[in-house]
């Protein structure tokens, strides 16, 4: 069978059967067009390749679930999601970095933020272990990862209302466990 003469339509279809061949001839038409608009928007040619391979390692393991009408429009906005995850992730890490190694002033309460801040740490990794198995997951992809309410329904295959019950209840809890905590931490950051 020829694949480089089939339209989209019968690839996705053949693709979604196991034909490893039509999702090759996907993966040869479209990469480089995935590739590009992605260095656009991301300047590391190392990651723009990794997430360019992970859309497309995603649609080989989900092809038997995807319900994908148009396929270019379907994969370029894959991409643009996994683009805004990349750099929410990104964004997160600098902060993070960025105030890990803020110099503050000796003299004031470096030394009570930083035992603030690990005290902080250790009690929100404390009440996570006390989260039911499937919560703490579900609490760790969405508050950790910076996973949307549909890429976690996604990764776990389990209904929305699901995903959403789990991160309210570990909110709730988290609020509850932390309460007495934060009011301390509070005090100490706003000397």
């Amino acid at each position: 069978m020829e694949y480089a003469s089939l339209g989209d339509d019968i690839l996705v279809k053949l693709m979604s059967l196991g034909d490893k061949e039509a999702f090759g001839e996907i993966y040869r038409r479209y990469w480089r067009k995935l590739f590009q608009k992605a260095q656009r928007k991301v300047y590391s040619k190392e990651i723009v390749e990794e997430l360019v391979q992970d859309l497309f390692v995603s649609l080989w393991e989900k092809r038997a679930s995807q319900k994908i009408q148009t396929l270019e429009p379907y994969l370029f906005t894959a991409l643009k999601y996994q683009i805004i995850t990349h750099i929410k992730k990104q964004v997160l890490e600098e902060k993070f970095v960025a105030y890990t190694t803020t110099e503050t002033d000796e003299e004031e309460n470096s030394l009570e933020e930083h035992i603030a801040f690990a005290d902080l740490s250790h009690s929100i990794e404390q009440a996570i272990g006390q989260l039911p198995e499937k919560t703490q997951h579900i609490f760790r992809l969405n508050r950790l990862e910076g996973k949307s309410t549909k890429e976690i329904v996604e990764i776990l295959n389990i209904p929305e209302r699901t995903v959403e019950y789990h991160i309210s209840q570990s909110l709730r809890f988290m609020r509850e466990h932390l309460k007495e905590f934060l009011t301390w931490a509070l005090l100490v950051f706003l000397r």
